[in-house]
Order: structure tokens, then C-alpha cells, then sequence
């Protein structure tokens, strides 16, 4: 029986089992970077929802005049 099992056990390794073994590694990888992905684009969205917009509020008296530098 001992050498049965030794002849099983020299073969390649099958790609599925690497496979497997390569994901298990890279799942902590995986969910760190959505999550940092996750947090960076909340972070820009509520960057650009506090900026004022330009045009929101202008005064009457500026609506015609050009302003060249």
C-alpha cells in the first residue's frame, strides 16, 4: 500500500490544484484592494459633492462684465 500511494504521488501537480492553492494565497490580496479601491472612490465622491460649483450663485451686477487679466 505504501507504494501505491508513492506512485500517486509522482505525478505533475494538476493545474486545477495550483490553481486553487494560488487563489487561497491571493484572497487577502483580493479584498484589501477592493476595499481600498472601495474607500478611495468614497472619498472622491465626496471631494467633488463639497467643491461649490462655479456658476452656482452669481451676483446681478457681474452677469455682463468681462474680467480680462
Amino acid at each position: 500500500m505504501g507504494e501505491h500511494n508513492k506512485q500517486l504521488n509522482n505525478g505533475k501537480n494538476h493545474s486545477a490544484d495550483a490553481h486553487h492553492s494560488n487563489l487561497d494565497v491571493m484572497k487577502p490580496f483580493l479584498k484589501f484592494g477592493v476595499g481600498a479601491m472601495s474607500a478611495i472612490g468614497h472619498t472622491l465622491v465626496s471631494i467633488v459633492k463639497s467643491v461649490p460649483r462655479p456658476h452656482g450663485h452669481q451676483d446681478e451686477d457681474n452677469q455682463g462684465r468681462v474680467i480680462k487679466l
